[in-house]
């Protein structure tokens, strides 16, 4: 569910970065640049795709820089944030494994939403949700949400837009240094 960046084989740029150590942050504020170009180039093309966005699931597109290679990427994905061990309250630490994990979708994440719409789910069911449903044995059909699959296409569309934008902002960079 990535689309990805990353240059890697030029003797040339090689050369350049190992000489100048400002020419590896010009060149990770160019990659920065033309990943955002493509991740707002996503945006709108998953905005007309998603007629019906209350939430802004749309804003969960993100784009991440590589920290070791030049390179990043264009992703829904939104990386977990660990609490601190001592943060957690005195009323939280007795709660059972499932309350956890019902507990564990964050509103906030609209990245939750763009992957259900993306990967779609299997047919659910319910039958912990409703007390009456339980005592006469019954479960409520929660039905399925069928896969779109309209993120990877986007994202490498996009990645092949502003690949001519990043070479061309290479090739700046270079003249730059060369003078």
């Amino acid at each position: 569910m990535n689309s990805a960046i990353t240059i890697q084989n030029n003797v040339h740029l090689e050369k350049l970065l190992r000489t100048d150590p400002t020419m590896e942050l010009g060149m990770r504020n160019a990659v920065k640049y033309v990943l955002d170009q493509a991740r707002k180039d996503v945006v709108s093309d998953l905005s007309s795709k998603i007629t019906n966005d209350p939430r802004h699931a749309v804003r969960a597109v993100r784009h991440t820089l590589y920290k070791q290679i030049l390179g990043g990427n264009i992703n829904i994905l939104r990386k977990k944030r660990a609490g601190k061990a001592g943060s957690v309250p005195a009323s939280t630490r007795g709660r059972l494994k499932k309350t956890e994990q019902m507990l564990g979708y964050q509103g906030s994440d609209r990245g939750f939403i763009l992957r259900f719409l993306n990967a779609g789910t299997a047919a659910r069911e319910s039958s912990y949700m409703n007390a009456h449903l339980i005592r006469n044995g019954n479960t409520a059909d929660r039905g399925m949400i069928t896969g779109k699959n309209f993120f990877g296409p986007a994202a490498q569309a996009a990645i092949k837009e502003v690949v001519p934008l990043l070479q061309q902002k290479f090739d700046e960079l270079i003249q730059q240094q060369t003078k």
